[in-house]
């Protein structure tokens, strides 16, 4: 398997951080999936939401929602 000596490590989630992000969903876009409300927020207007749920949205998006 190639690996690219620009990736070395996957980024970790630390334990008290899991599953943060699936409960903020639940919480304030009920009937969303998490990746389709990670899409909607980094498609908003940056000051929509607060950057600590952009943050969680970018990393949900980028490493729990791609195709396999």
């Amino acid at each position: 398997m190639y690996t690219s000596p620009l990736f070395k490590e996957f980024p970790k989630i630390k334990k008290e951080n899991e599953g943060k992000f699936t409960a903020w969903v639940k919480k304030n876009m009920p009937g969303s999936s998490t990746c389709g409300a990670a899409s909607k927020i980094m498609s908003a207007k940056k000051g929509k939401y607060d950057s600590d749920v952009r943050d969680m949205a970018n990393y949900a998006k980028n490493f729990g929602c791609s195709k396999k």
